[in-house]
């Protein structure tokens, strides 16, 4: 039941996160088209108003309100954010990438089968080994290959026991971890990208306000709102990206505490059977 609880709330945890980021990431761009889809309307007006009617203009205007909010705006709003959007792109694709490879790959070893235990559990409280041995032999699945490697050195005395599914445990591990690293590296990396390209953009802000006869807040604040784009755009990816990794981790070290325990289980009964 606690496992059971656990897991919900990691699960919550997670698409809360990302719902999160989802509502920051549309709420943002949102806000953002609106202003350069209404920048967009005047200056069409304008040119069109010199040359058509009142009724005409009045058309354009709906016909550039209902096109140019839903189209422009993340393009616009990706291109504002300089090179330094291209990377964290590139990182947001590559963690997808990896995320949807390994909840595949977990899915598919099954990393907590419920049955599987249950049925270890009770082969281990009738002192029986062999029929863990059996059931092990009759799943396939990543815990059952563990176990089954140091399970057939039984004859060859409990240490080879311990020995064989510590070997096999570092394997599948190592194998479950495979790319870990990798989102690891990108949730602690994209936010240094953007980081660094606010700098950039912030230093090129200051070089023309510097560069200025009239120093206006809307030049001021177009320059900074320019730069803190990328900011915003490497947390949009690593906040994600590290709530991925973290449950990932989480499904890792449990599998490891499952097969320390039974292995110090089938061990007690080694020793009783020898005893």
């Amino acid at each position: 039941m606690n496992q059971s609880i656990a897991k919900s709330i990691s699960l919550i945890t997670v698409v809360s996160i990302i719902i999160l980021c989802v509502t920051a990431f549309y709420g943002r761009t949102a806000a953002y088209a609106q202003g350069v889809g209404k920048q967009e309307i005047e200056k069409t007006e304008q040119t069109v108003s010199k040359d058509v009617t009142g009724d005409a203009v009045k058309g354009n205007k709906q016909e550039i309100s209902a096109d140019d909010v839903k189209d422009v705006f993340l393009y616009d709003w990706f291109k504002r954010g300089g090179l330094f959007m291209w990377p964290i792109l590139l990182a947001a694709a590559l963690a997808m990438g990896l995320i949807i490879e390994r909840f595949l790959f977990y899915k598919k070893a099954k990393l907590k089968p419920a049955e599987f235990l249950e049925e270890i559990n009770q082969a281990l409280d009738s002192g029986c080994i062999d029929d863990v041995i059996t059931i092990c032999r009759e799943k396939e699945m990543v815990i059952s290959r563990v176990l089954l490697k140091g399970l057939n050195l039984r004859k060859l005395g409990l240490d080879h026991v311990e020995k064989g599914i510590s070997a096999a445990g570092s394997i599948e591990v190592a194998s479950l971890e495979k790319g870990l690293s990798v989102l690891s590296a990108i949730g602690n990396i994209a936010p240094l990208i953007g980081f660094l390209g606010t700098v950039s953009g912030m230093i090129t802000a200051f070089q023309s306000i510097a560069a200025a006869d009239q120093v206006s807040a809307r030049l001021v604040a177009g320059g900074i709102y320019e730069a803190l784009i990328t900011t915003e755009a490497g947390l949009i990816v690593a906040i994600p990206v590290l709530a991925f990794y973290n449950f990932f981790v989480h499904r890792v070290e449990t599998f490891v505490a499952d097969i320390e325990r039974i292995s110090s289980e089938i061990a007690e009964k080694m020793l009783g059977e020898n005893g």
